[in-house]
């Protein structure tokens, strides 16, 4: 990405977490690990600049081929998982792999693997280097606590990751849905949902028309459900149904207004 780096703040929480999250970015970077951009939960929190949810996860993707991303932070690990590594207080680092060019013929004709190649290339493809900053606001009357400069993914990219992610969900990790969804609804609100659809008008292959769809069905068909959802993971916000339908039939109006 050309330019300067977007500035983003956040303010540390109570925990300390935050910033012992920062600091494992540094590490993910000084490691060694290339074309590496910061996605998931965590990449939401700093896209909205706020800890509203709890995390040790630190998910990124990577278009570095060799070696394999994972192997690259082999150096900075306690051990290896099935999807990336185990940092030694705990921390979990997931890394994807994905393709540096996107053959659209080799697509997988399954719908649900088809859209995480998509929203995953996607994500990679549009990542913005921003310079992360950390501030501690009350000890240190302010002061910067950490600072990290990284590619991080768009508010949109995001969206179709969540989307996809909720649409894979079951069993065991069925309750993640709720967090996901939560993810999409507040990115939605904080980014301007036309915003987000002007974006996904330009993803590649169906990725957008599928993101509408199945984000109509959610905030749309099932917004019961879905304020369900939303309320399981913030039981201190008052979410109604209406809310969310109101706020998908804007997202699904801005989309096809785009024609």
């Amino acid at each position: 990405m050309s330019g300067e780096p977007t500035e983003i703040a956040l303010a540390v929480d109570a925990t300390g977490a935050m910033a012992n999250l920062v600091g494992h970015l540094g590490e993910v970077d000084q490691a060694g690990l290339t074309d590496w951009a910061l996605i998931g939960g965590l990449a939401v929190m700093v896209r909205l600049e706020d800890t509203h949810r709890p995390t040790r996860d630190i998910d990124t993707l990577s278009r570095q081929v060799v070696p394999e991303p994972k192997v690259t932070l082999l150096g900075i690990a306690e051990s290896e998982t099935p999807t990336g590594v185990l940092l030694p207080d705990g921390t979990k680092v997931d890394v994807i792999g994905v393709d540096p060019i996107l053959d659209l013929d080799a697509l997988p004709g399954d719908d649900r693997q088809r859209m995480f190649v998509l929203s995953h290339w996607w994500m990679a493809e549009t990542a913005e280097l921003v310079t992360l900053t950390l501030f501690d606001l009350i000890e240190s009357g302010g002061g910067v606590l950490a600072r990290c400069q990284l590619r991080l993914a768009r508010p949109a990219a995001l969206v179709a990751a969540k989307l996809q992610s909720i649409e894979t969900r079951r069993g065991a990790t069925a309750g993640k849905r709720e967090s996901d969804a939560y993810d999409v609804y507040r990115l939605l609100r904080a980014n301007r949902v036309r915003e987000i659809a002007k974006e996904l008008a330009s993803a590649p292959s169906d990725l957008g028309a599928w993101c509408v769809s199945h984000l109509e069905e959610l905030f749309v068909d099932r917004a019961d459900q879905t304020a369900r959802w939303l309320r399981n993971v913030s039981p201190g916000e008052i979410v109604e149904a209406g809310d969310v339908s109101a706020l998908g039939v804007v997202f699904v109006e801005a989309y096809q207004g785009l024609d």
